[in-house]
């Protein structure tokens, strides 16, 4: 029974194997069915062209063989106009090897990419449009196969303490290091989504590619369009393309270039101030040979930290700010960067750095200022044409346009767009309050400070009237108020103390921009009053007397730091330029003091303080008053003991005792004997009667303001009471908010004291 089961199974499977003998070839290939993308694209007769190119080049046999590709392959027609612009080729054949292997690596793009893929990728891979943060196609580039070789650049070193070099030509220098190329270079796919994402349009395709963006359906490869569709392979897909699209260039290629209508060498030179150089071990080891034990060249990686981007480097980096992103994030970002001609950088650098009392020559100016004219030109994101229009920020957050007239120069790099222009950009920083700072000699210890700060932006902010005094490098050095040591980049200052004796201290980041802030009014001062007082950014006061000139801050100033020697400030005007303020120098530093508002009521109104422990609005046990918030202004007109003892409020419950004192506190503003705030109604702490269970209204009290004077009036519109400027008035509080013992006390002014000589009653006054 056996054998006969296993008879049966054999007679069985032989039946089966012959009946499937003659369809056995339908698990071979399919005459349909695509090959790989050499032998595809060579069955398509106006690809023939480019089809000998990848012939020539080796790229047949390569893309053949193994990976997944999209060839974009320009047409016969395109080739043929390629050689009605390169008029020194007729064919292919002429173009010599190395410059055409570059042109078919830049055709090829790694991986297999449809037209619907090619419009639906952002950093976290594919779009989805129901998504909060992947929503968009905002990858826009492409990784190609040709890769640049590494290069090799002359080095010469401009500080041993820092570690700080410059990159020059290599025939000026026996020193030199080769830098790996960090990337294959990328290529830009335009399409129509892309230019609604970033509020662009068709014309700023245009400036840079010479070519109308056509149809809301194209895709555009660099200046080439995709004509048709997509053509399907065994290992990826083909695209007829209308142009041949020569390698875009990054920064480095396009500013050393000599196809640009102008030179920018001078402003290469510039960028080449700030290389770092960082050895790469990995990448030296694994050079051929290298494991034999043969000599190899040490590899370097090469990045500009202190400016915006690196022109070498084709790859992106998202923008500083920026969190949650991927590491590789340059398929999105591409930056944007311009360059003044040589005679465009020499005329700027010879206005506003060689001139009198300025830096004598370039090479003599500070490394930040270099910073700035280099950040100046660059951009976090590519420019396009309504960028010059609507305006953008640069590298230095200087909000700025562009005049298209100046423009010489137009190119859409691999990393970066490009302009070159014939006018030079002023940074904000030269022409603003700190202008007078960084161009002129003499200034530097301020200058570093305000830089190390991070308070640049704040003070060339335009629109403003800003007043700004500094103590120039010489007083500094007399007095040790400030010092700056450049070869750790610190600061420092020196208390001297009487008989010579001296200590020193570091000022941190916090305490430069704490004395930088509080010399900065946010105001001019109008000279019509006896004394101004103009509020800082630092939230103190600055104080004008306009009679005999002296300037202060809440305190008497002293010479040198904490010094024991009272000393006037009478300021010298150092700017005439400034479009958002004047720039003074002064000889010291002003001073802050720090006087709460219950220490000074108490110790110096001992009468009205009594009263106000009597009326349950003090709380001697904590040190403060019960109704006052430290996050809010007060102006505090404070009854004499003359006026308090004529006040009898022996018939006055508590609570009205209470109310009659709140009508004393005017909050939410901080009002001077100046006239710099306009008259009118200002709330007081005073509950008034129209308040509800619901909610509470405030008493308002009409005050008039003058010049160096304060009425206010009674019910009836007399005068009910006058505030004269004098030395009993205009008393500034201020609370210490610091922590530590801080080498600059940082202060914040929140009341304003007025003695006056009657206490004020509601039911005489105008109030509402």
């Amino acid at each position: 029974m056996a054998k006969l089961k296993q008879l049966t199974l054999l007679i069985i499977f032989a039946v089966l194997f012959i009946g499937c003998e003659k369809d056995f070839d339908k698990f071979s290939r399919p005459e349909w069915l695509a090959g790989k993308v050499y032998t595809q694209i060579k069955g398509i007769p106006e690809l023939e062209t480019f089809t000998k190119c990848l012939e020539l080049t080796g790229y047949d046999t390569i893309i053949d063989v193994s990976g997944s590709y999209t060839l974009f392959a320009p047409s016969n027609e395109a080739f043929q106009k390629y050689f009605q612009e390169n008029t020194k080729y007729n064919s292919v054949e002429d173009i010599p090897i190395p410059e055409l292997t570059k042109i078919v690596k830049y055709h090829i793009v790694q991986n297999p990419w449809s037209k619907v893929q090619l419009r639906s990728l952002d950093v976290y891979g594919w779009i989805d449009t129901l998504a909060l943060t992947n929503n968009e196609p905002k990858g826009f580039k492409r990784e190609t196969l040709l890769l640049n070789k590494d290069i090799k650049v002359g080095v010469e070193e401009t500080n041993r303490m820092n570690e700080e070099f410059k990159i020059v030509d290599t025939l000026s220098t026996n020193w030199d290091r080769r830098i790996i190329t960090d990337s294959r270079k990328f290529a830009p796919i335009f399409y129509k989504e892309y230019f609604d994402i970033y509020d662009l349009n068709s014309s700023d395709y245009e400036f840079y590619f010479g070519r109308p963006f056509e149809g809301v359906n194209e895709i555009y490869y660099a200046n080439a369009k995709i004509v048709g569709d997509e053509i399907f392979a065994k290992n990826g897909f083909i695209y007829n393309i209308d142009r041949v699209v020569e390698p875009l260039k990054n920064g480095y290629e396009i500013l050393s270039s000599n196809e640009n209508s102008e030179s920018y060498t001078d402003f290469l030179d510039l960028i080449n101030i700030f290389p770092r150089f960082v050895y790469n071990n990995d990448a030296t080891l694994d050079q051929a040979g290298a494991d034999l034990g043969l000599q190899v060249d040490s590899l370097f990686d090469l990045s500009y930290p202190d400016l915006l981007f690196s022109v070498h480097n084709e790859r992106t980096r998202q923008p500083a700010g920026t969190f949650g992103l991927p590491p590789e994030v340059t398929i999105r970002y591409h930056y944007g960067l311009m360059a003044p001609t040589n005679e465009a950088l020499n005329e700027f650098v010879t206005e506003y750095l060689e001139g009198p009392q300025q830096w004598g020559r370039f090479e003599n100016a500070p490394r930040r200022l270099k910073r700035i004219i280099a950040n100046t030109y660059m951009s976090v994101n590519p420019i396009y044409r309504t960028d010059f229009e609507n305006g953008f920020y640069n590298g230095e957050l200087d909000f700025i346009t562009v005049d298209q007239a100046n423009i010489v120069d137009k190119k859409y790099g691999s990393s970066s767009s490009f302009f070159g222009l014939n006018k030079a950009i002023i940074p904000r920083a030269f022409s603003s309050v700190t202008g007078p700072i960084y161009r002129r000699l003499g200034y530097s210890y301020v200058m570093n400070a305000i830089e190390q700060s991070g308070l640049t932006s704040a003070l060339k902010r335009q629109g403003q009237n800003y007043s700004l005094y500094v103590e120039n490098d010489n007083e500094l050095r007399k007095d040790s108020s400030l010092l700056y040591y450049p070869v750790n980049d610190i600061f420092g200052v020196f208390q001297i103390s009487p008989g010579g004796t001296y200590q020193s201290f570091q000022a941190n980041v916090t305490e430069l921009r704490t004395l930088i802030l509080n010399q900065v009014g946010v105001e001019q001062p109008n000279g019509i009053a006896k004394k101004e007082f103009i509020k800082n950014m630092a939230g103190n006061y600055i104080i004008i007397d306009n009679e005999t000139g002296i300037v202060s801050g809440t305190a008497v100033s002293s010479d040198g730091y904490n010094g024991s020697a009272l000393v006037d400030i009478i300021p010298r005007q150092i700017s005439t330029d400034a479009d958002n303020g004047v720039t003074y120098d002064v000889e010291d530093w002003f001073s802050y003091t720090a006087t709460d508002m219950y220490a000074r009521i108490s110790s110096s109104y001992p009468a009205f303080h009594q009263l106000m422990i009597t009326a349950g609005l003090a709380l001697p046990q904590e040190y403060r008053y019960s109704f006052v918030s430290q996050n809010e202004f007060y102006t505090v007109f404070v009854p004499s003991q003359e006026a308090i003892d004529n006040f009898d409020h022996s018939g006055m419950t508590t609570e009205e005792l209470r109310n009659a004192l709140l009508l004393h506190f005017v909050q939410g503003k901080m009002i001077f004997t100046d006239g710099n705030v306009p008259s009118g109604y200002f709330e007081t702490a005073r509950i008034d009667e129209k308040s509800t269970s619901f909610s509470t209204v405030f008493t308002q009290l009409y005050i008039d303001t003058d010049y160096d004077i304060i009425n206010v009036p009674a019910k009836d519109g007399s005068n009910y009471l006058t505030i004269n400027e004098g030395s009993t008035n205009n008393i500034i509080i201020a609370r210490s908010i610091g922590t530590g013992q801080p080498v600059f006390p940082v202060l914040s002014t929140n009341a304003v004291i007025h003695r006056v000589d009657r206490v004020l009653l509601v039911e005489e006054l105008d109030t509402k």
